[in-house]
C-alpha cells in the first residue's frame, strides 16, 4: 500500500512487531512532517492510527530476514530513499542494525549493538572492565569434542540463548550428569552458560546521554524473570535513596562504558552476591512491561518518545525530552509492578481490584472470557498487571505483598462438548 505526498522531511522506516498500544508511533513521530513507512505482520498494521502514512509493507513472518530485507528495499523505493530506521522490540535490534548497514543508514550498526544482545559477548566486554561476572562459556567454545571445560564451573548453572529474551529457553541445570543429557539437545552457537549466583537480582534502567545517565532508577525484583517463565509472579521495588542504590547506579554505569553506551535506553540487570555485585546481563532497550509505564506515570518522562527522537534524528524533540528527563531525575518518588503470568488453559471471567492498598494507582486485566493460550508475556495479555507509587521502597513492598494476599479472580474451564455416542 503506497499513499504518494511531496517529500517535506526526513524518509523513515519503522520495524513494528507490536498489535497494542504500543504500535502508537504518531505519538513519537510527526506523520505530516516526514515520509514514515512501516514494516509490519497484518496485526501490526491493523494497530497503525497515523492518519497519514507513506508506505506499509507487510509480513507474515517479520523474522524472516530474507523478507523483511525485500521489504524494506520496497520500502526504500517508494520513498525514494530511507534516512532513518527505527526498531523498538529487543527481537528486531540486531536485524535492525544489519539493515542500516546494508542500506547506509545511520544509526546502530552490528558491531555495536552485538555487545548488548549477545550474552557472551557483553559479558567477555564486562570482565574485561575488572567487573564481577559470573563464570561463563559460550558453549560452542566447551565442544572439544566433549563439553569438558564446564568442569570449572560450580553447579548450578543456568543456560541460556545467547540472544534470548524474557528468560525464553532459560533453564537451571543441577548436576553434570543434568548437563550431559540436555548438551546434545542444543544449537551450541547459539547457547552459553553461567553459573548460578545465589542473590537478591536488581534492575537499572533509564537512558545515556554523552555517557552518563539522564535518568536511571535501580529496582529489586520480587521474584525473578526466570521464575516468572515458570508461572510464578514478578514483582519490582524502586529503592531508596542509599549506599545500595548508589552502589548499583555506579556497577552499572561502570558496566555501560564497558560496553561503549554513550546515548540511548538500556535495561540492565546484577545479581547482589555474597561477595559484591555481579553483572547479569544488559540490552540497549527500554525495559520491558510496567517499566516504561511508571517511569511516564511517576516522573513524566516518555522513555519511547526518547528513543524514537534518537533513532529519528529528531534534534528538537529529543532535546525537549531530554530537558523534562533532567529535570525528573531528582524527584523522589518511588514506585513498583507486579505481574501475574497467565494460567494456560483457563478463561478469565472477572477479577476484583483489592481495596485499601493507597499505592496501588492501577491496573490492567484481560477481556472478559479471554482464553490463556500460553503466548502471553509482559506486555500481552497475562492474568494481571499492577502499578504502584509511593514516598519509600517499603511502601511499595508492603503493597506488592498485600496485593498478592487480597486479589481475588475468577477462571474457568474450557468446556468441550461431548460427542454423540
Amino acid at each position: 500500500m503506497t499513499v504518494n505526498h511531496p517529500s517535506q522531511g526526513s524518509r523513515i522506516v519503522v520495524l513494528n512487531r507490536w498489535s497494542d498500544g504500543l504500535a502508537t508511533y504518531h505519538r513519537y513521530i510527526d506523520h505530516a512532517v516526514h515520509n514514515v513507512a512501516y514494516v509490519c505482520t497484518p496485526n501490526g498494521a491493523a494497530a497503525l492510527r497515523a492518519s497519514r502514512i507513506a508506505h506499509v509493507e507487510q509480513l507474515s513472518d517479520i523474522l524472516d530476514e530474507d523478507a523483511l530485507h525485500e521489504a524494506v528495499l520496497a520500502c526504500h523505493e517508494a520513498l525514494g530513499g530511507i534516512d532513518r530506521l527505527i526498531a523498538l522490540s529487543e527481537f528486531d535490534l540486531i536485524t535492525a542494525a544489519r539493515l542500516r548497514n546494508s542500506f547506509n543508514i545511520p544509526g546502530e550498526l552490528p558491531d555495536t549493538v552485538v555487545r548488548f544482545r549477545d550474552k557472551a559477548v557483553m559479558k567477555y566486554a564486562v570482565a574485561a572492565a575488572g567487573l564481577r561476572v559470573p563464570r561463563f562459556a559460550a558453549l560452542e567454545d566447551l565442544a572439544f569434542p566433549k563439553p569438558g571445560a564446564i568442569d570449572v564451573m560450580r553447579f548450578p548453572i543456568i543456560v541460556k540463548p545467547r540472544n534470548g529474551a524474557a528468560s525464553i529457553g532459560v533453564r537451571r541445570v543441577d548436576t553434570r550428569a543434568q548437563f550431559d543429557v540436555l548438551w546434545p539437545t542444543l544449537p551450541l552457537v547459539e547457547y552459553e552458560c553461567e553459573e548460578y549466583i545465589d542473590g537478591p537480582v536488581y534492575h537499572v534502567d533509564g537512558f545515556m546521554l554523552n555517557g552518563a545517565f539522564l535518568i536511571a532508577r535501580a529496582s529489586r525484583y520480587v521474584n525473578t524473570c526466570l521464575q516468572f517463565e515458570q508461572g510464578k509472579p514478578l514483582g519490582s521495588v524502586m529503592l531508596d535513596l542509599g549506599p545500595l542504590n548508589d552502589a548499583l547506579l555506579a556497577f552499572a554505569e561502570a558496566s555501560l562504558r564497558a560496553l561503549a553506551l554513550s546515548n540511548g535506553p538500556f535495561h540492565l540487570e546484577i545479581i547482589g552476591g555474597g561477595d559484591g555485585l555481579y553483572f547479569l546481563e544488559v540490552g540497549t532497550r527500554v525495559g520491558r512491561g510496567e517499566i516504561p509505564f511508571l517511569f511516564h506515570d511517576l516522573y513524566g518522562v516518555d522513555l519511547f518518545d526518547l528513543w524514537v527522537a534518537q533513532q529519528s534524528g529528531d534534534e528538537a524533540r529529543f532535546a525537549a525530552q531530554a530537558q523534562a528527563a533532567i529535570a525528573a531525575s531528582a524527584s523522589p518518588a518511588r514506585g513498583g509492578f507486579l505481574m501475574l503470568p497467565e494460567p494456560v488453559g483457563k478463561v478469565f471471567v472477572d477479577a476484583q481490584l483489592p481495596q485499601g492498598i493507597p499505592a496501588l494507582y492501577g491496573a490492567v486485566f484481560p477481556t472478559r472470557h479471554h482464553f490463556f493460550d500460553g503466548a502471553g508475556g509482559y506486555e500481552t495479555t497475562i492474568l494481571a498487571r499492577f502499578r504502584y507509587r509511593g514516598a519509600s521502597e517499603d511502601e511499595i513492598a508492603t503493597a506488592i505483598h498485600a496485593t498478592l494476599r487480597d486479589f481475588r479472580y475468577t477462571l474457568a474451564e474450557i468446556v468441550t462438548p461431548a460427542l454423540p455416542g
